[in-house]
């Protein structure tokens, strides 16, 4: 990760942009250790970038872009209430707001933000660096053209990581699910594991879903279809992967749906989970016929996958 630029997104990356914007910027102290899981609470918040400066005492300073025209008061608002709900409320005694100039930060992304393999089989990269990519790089991985916009993932967070890391374990089925696909980028690596398999992407941002749609051109994949919402759009549909990079409770409120849509002995690979509130997903699918095949925590996040379990029905004497 750049030293300085922890963001795993930023709006347009100054590829299709010509207008000098203006942006708010949120700015807040937060232990080192904490780094992580702030950034990753600004950016599910809307933020299209995190600035990360080291400071004394093992603390480092947090600066979260937010657009400016987009941001108001009630947003504001709930990044605090995130803050607090997550036990980093501390951090609210440092926070500040600034306006600053596009110009000032945006570079200095750029620059950071380098060619990085994912698992066996993939090798991620923004599109203005490749050309630079070498054909030892391109040799036996999968390319992954990621133009960030504000939609969260580029494969630089682990629970992205961790889904990538799970469908080339696990192998790519015909009929896919992406849920909450933000970038694109879970959807477009299910496509290249399996050019034949038909894909659903969902999200309920319509930013995520433009920004999604210049990834799909830019990895000339075309067996991915994209549609705003969650899943009251997917009615008649049936799947066997759901891809749900997703935070804890989003996931737990979606299980019921997910099973209505899930083939038998399909599977779920599920991110965005703190590792603390592991426990509480795997309790919450103890009434569901789901089975847990694959489980990868580290030291604060969790992936996991699950297995939905055939039910038999015994016949009556």
């Amino acid at each position: 990760m750049l030293q300085g630029v922890a963001g795993c997104v930023v709006k347009g990356c100054g590829c299709f942009m010509t207008d000098k914007r203006k942006w708010l910027q949120l700015e807040f102290e937060v232990d080192a250790e904490q780094e992580d899981l702030a950034s990753w609470l600004m950016i599910n918040n809307g933020s299209t970038g995190c600035e990360i400066l080291p400071l004394e005492n093992n603390r480092v300073l947090l600066k979260a872009n937010y657009e400016e025209e987009k941001t108001n008061e009630q947003h504001i608002g709930n990044v605090k209430a995130l803050l607090e709900e997550y036990g980093l409320a501390p951090c609210l005694k440092t926070l500040r707001i600034q306006t600053i100039a596009e110009e000032d930060w945006l570079a200095k992304w750029k620059e950071g933000f380098k060619p990085f393999n994912i698992g066996t089989m993939f090798l991620v990269s923004p599109p203005w660096l490749q050309d630079e990519l070498t054909e030892e790089q391109l040799s036996d991985r999968h390319l992954l053209l990621i133009e960030p916009g504000m939609a969260f993932g580029t494969g630089l967070h682990a629970t992205t990581r961790y889904c990538l890391e799970a469908m080339e374990h696990f192998a790519v089925p015909d009929d896919v699910l992406d849920v909450g696909t933000g970038s694109g980028i879970l959807a477009i690596g299910a496509a290249k594991l399996n050019p034949s398999a038909v894909i659903v992407a969902v999200d309920t941002d319509s930013e995520s879903i433009r920004v999604a749609t210049e990834n799909l051109v830019l990895n000339n994949v075309k067996n991915v279809r994209l549609i705003q919402g969650s899943t009251e759009v997917l009615d008649n549909l049936s799947f066997d992967l759901i891809l749900s990079n997703l935070t804890c409770e989003d996931n737990i409120a979606l299980m019921i749906d997910y099973l209505r849509l899930l083939r038998p002995a399909g599977r779920i690979i599920c991110a965005g989970i703190l590792v603390e509130k592991l426990s509480m997903l795997e309790k919450a699918i103890e009434t569901y016929p789901l089975k847990v095949v694959d489980r990868q925590p580290d030291d604060k996040w969790a992936g996991i996958t699950l297995e939905r379990i055939p039910v038999s029905i015994g016949r009556g004497s």
